[in-house]
Protein backbone atom coordinates (compact mmCIF):
# COMPACT_ATOMS: atom_id res chain seq x y z
CA UNK A 1 0.00 0.00 0.00
CA UNK A 2 1.19 3.31 -1.25
CA UNK A 3 0.42 6.74 0.56
CA UNK A 4 -0.70 9.48 -1.72
CA UNK A 5 0.38 12.71 -1.59
CA UNK A 6 -1.99 15.44 -1.03
CA UNK A 7 -0.99 18.21 -3.26
CA UNK A 8 -0.24 16.22 -6.22
CA UNK A 9 -3.89 15.51 -5.66
CA UNK A 10 -5.61 18.63 -5.39
CA UNK A 11 -3.08 19.90 -8.81
CA UNK A 12 -4.58 17.43 -10.80
CA UNK A 13 -8.58 17.96 -9.82
CA UNK A 14 -8.00 21.73 -9.75
CA UNK A 15 -6.24 21.39 -13.28
CA UNK A 16 -9.35 19.40 -14.40
CA UNK A 17 -11.56 21.38 -12.44
CA UNK A 18 -10.22 24.20 -14.59
CA UNK A 19 -10.43 22.73 -18.24
CA UNK A 20 -13.98 21.83 -17.33
CA UNK A 21 -14.65 25.74 -16.54
CA UNK A 22 -13.19 27.12 -19.31
CA UNK A 23 -15.29 24.96 -21.92
CA UNK A 24 -18.59 25.90 -19.68
CA UNK A 25 -17.48 29.50 -20.83
CA UNK A 26 -17.19 28.76 -24.65
CA UNK A 27 -19.71 26.33 -25.22
CA UNK A 28 -22.45 25.56 -22.43
CA UNK A 29 -22.96 21.34 -21.84
CA UNK A 30 -24.93 20.54 -18.95
CA UNK A 31 -22.29 17.47 -18.05
CA UNK A 32 -19.32 19.42 -17.88
CA UNK A 33 -21.10 21.79 -15.76
CA UNK A 34 -22.20 18.44 -13.30
CA UNK A 35 -18.13 17.71 -13.73
CA UNK A 36 -17.03 20.92 -12.84
CA UNK A 37 -19.64 21.13 -9.90
CA UNK A 38 -18.62 17.50 -8.64
CA UNK A 39 -15.02 18.23 -8.84
CA UNK A 40 -15.34 21.40 -6.95
CA UNK A 41 -16.76 19.61 -4.30
CA UNK A 42 -14.15 16.75 -3.51
CA UNK A 43 -11.50 19.70 -4.03
CA UNK A 44 -13.74 21.47 -0.68
CA UNK A 45 -13.55 18.06 0.75
CA UNK A 46 -9.80 16.97 0.15
CA UNK A 47 -8.53 20.74 1.35
CA UNK A 48 -10.71 20.40 4.73
CA UNK A 49 -8.71 17.11 5.20
CA UNK A 50 -5.86 17.42 7.97
CA UNK A 51 -2.61 15.91 6.99
CA UNK A 52 -0.31 15.00 10.19
CA UNK A 53 3.22 14.77 9.47
CA UNK A 54 4.93 12.66 11.77
CA UNK A 55 8.90 12.20 12.05
CA UNK A 56 9.26 8.56 12.13
CA UNK A 57 12.80 8.63 12.83
CA UNK A 58 12.63 11.33 15.57
CA UNK A 59 9.32 8.70 16.68
CA UNK A 60 11.76 5.81 17.01
CA UNK A 61 14.52 7.73 18.77
CA UNK A 62 11.93 8.59 21.34
CA UNK A 63 10.63 5.12 21.67
CA UNK A 64 13.93 3.77 22.53
CA UNK A 65 15.41 5.51 24.55
CA UNK A 66 12.09 5.37 26.61
CA UNK A 67 11.49 1.85 26.53
CA UNK A 68 15.16 -0.10 25.86
CA UNK A 69 17.05 3.14 28.28
CA UNK A 70 19.95 2.58 25.30
CA UNK A 71 21.23 5.45 22.81
CA UNK A 72 19.70 5.21 19.47
CA UNK A 73 23.43 4.91 17.53
CA UNK A 74 23.41 1.13 19.47
CA UNK A 75 21.73 -1.83 18.66
CA UNK A 76 19.47 -3.85 20.43
CA UNK A 77 20.38 -7.64 21.04
CA UNK A 78 17.55 -10.32 20.15
CA UNK A 79 19.19 -13.27 21.09
CA UNK A 80 21.88 -13.40 18.12
CA UNK A 81 19.86 -11.22 16.18
CA UNK A 82 20.48 -7.14 16.70
CA UNK A 83 17.66 -5.36 16.27
CA UNK A 84 18.37 -1.58 14.95
CA UNK A 85 16.42 1.90 14.23
CA UNK A 86 16.26 0.57 10.65
CA UNK A 87 14.40 -2.45 12.09
CA UNK A 88 12.00 -0.02 13.79
CA UNK A 89 11.28 1.99 11.26
CA UNK A 90 10.40 -1.18 8.46
CA UNK A 91 8.41 -2.21 11.58
CA UNK A 92 6.96 0.79 12.25
CA UNK A 93 6.24 1.41 8.52
CA UNK A 94 4.82 -2.31 8.21
CA UNK A 95 2.12 -1.78 10.99
CA UNK A 96 0.84 1.99 9.64
CA UNK A 97 0.33 0.28 6.60
CA UNK A 98 -1.68 -3.00 8.07
CA UNK A 99 -3.61 -0.50 10.19
CA UNK A 100 -4.97 1.14 6.70
CA UNK A 101 -5.80 -1.60 5.02
CA UNK A 102 -7.81 -2.65 8.31
CA UNK A 103 -9.69 0.22 7.97
CA UNK A 104 -10.63 0.22 4.27
CA UNK A 105 -11.45 -3.42 4.78
CA UNK A 106 -13.97 -2.30 7.28
CA UNK A 107 -15.33 0.89 5.46
CA UNK A 108 -15.67 -1.43 2.23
Amino acid sequence: MELIDKTTVITEIEKRFDEYSSSILKHYDACTEARASELGKILIILNALEVKKVDLDNEITDYINKHYHIRCDETLERGNDPLTTIDFEKIAKYFFELGLKAQKDLTN
